[in-house]
């Protein structure tokens, strides 16, 4: 699902969700090279925005990936975050939720 909104010029939210742990690695593949195509169908002047649940843990690796996640992430990264974190730096965005203090849970 798309939609775009003007907002000072034209913004694109794309949500999705993710194949889980449990999916196959052709299905999880499958998704990422999907939402990459779509990615990159949107017009480079648009601020973009990708939401959903992506079933991941990115971990908190800030210094391996300084683009892509903040000093706020927790947990380890698993293999879907790993996924997460490739498709992030190829498109030039940023895991948003590590860049801010969460509440404790």
């Amino acid at each position: 699902m798309s939609m775009k909104l003007n907002l000072e010029g034209a913004a694109t939210l794309l949500t999705c969700y993710a194949p889980t742990l449990v999916a196959t690695q052709d299905e999880k593949e499958d998704f990422y090279e999907q939402l990459s195509e779509v990615t990159r169908s949107v017009h480079h002047k648009d601020k973009l925005f990708v939401m959903g649940d992506f079933n991941a843990r990115v971990g908190r690796d800030q210094k391996l990936r300084a683009k892509v996640i903040g000093h706020r992430g927790i947990g380890n990264e698993n293999a879907n975050g790993t996924m997460l974190l490739q498709y992030c730096t190829d498109q030039s965005l940023a895991v948003t939720n590590t860049m801010f203090q969460q509440a404790d849970k």
